[in-house]
């Protein structure tokens, strides 16, 4: 869906997908097609944008860091009734992993969730092969729930084992605290 929520902490900001940014994003996703392979779908063509955009349960941000495009996010699978939502569709450049790039991302995204929306429960998941982003989606503190048996098709072909993971209200203090102890830097 069309918004107009940014989300800034220092050099990074989240801001909204706009139809003008696809094609950049586009490029930048193909230029990293290897490194980005374990996502559901791949992120390097127009319909994975235009998708977003259109989806009136998804809020699409590009990321940048020091004004530089660095890759893309969502709220997604957004659940007014049950206050719930999803974060995912993440994907950032190499060169962002392991900056603290994702760390202070998350935090921007969970805080206006829990505290902006008044969401009860925030969900990520991952392809049970991507163990980097199982590995950063722990150090945020989200609560590894389970997997999800052969729950989608990978872009190859194959079916996808998802780790679900989750934040709640309940867990959010101190979820909160970890990311603010930390400042955001570091790993994650």
């Amino acid at each position: 869906m069309k918004h107009d929520l940014t989300l800034r902490a220092g050099d990074l900001t989240l801001r909204p997908l706009l139809e003008a940014d696809i094609p950049a994003l586009c490029e930048l996703a193909s230029a990293h097609e290897d490194a980005l392979r374990l996502m559901g779908t791949p992120p390097n063509t127009d319909g994975y944008y235009r998708a977003a955009l259109s989806d009136p349960a998804q809020i699409a941000f590009v990321i940048e860091v020091g004004g530089e495009l660095a890759g893309s996010t969502r709220y997604g699978d957004i659940r007014p009734a049950h206050s719930g939502l999803e974060i995912g569709w993440t994907w950032l450049t190499p060169e962002h992993w392991r900056t603290g790039v994702n760390r202070r991302m998350k935090r921007l995204l969970l805080t206006h969730a829990f505290e902006e929306m008044d969401m009860e429960r925030v969900q990520i998941k991952t392809d049970i092969l991507n163990t980097r982003s199982q590995r950063a989606i722990e150090r945020l503190g989200a609560v590894k729930e389970g997997v999800l048996r052969s729950h989608m098709r990978r872009a190859d072909g194959t079916m996808r084992d998802t780790v679900m993971y989750s934040v709640t209200r309940a867990d959010w203090p101190e979820v909160r605290a970890r990311l603010t102890a930390s400042g955001g830097k570091g790993q994650a």
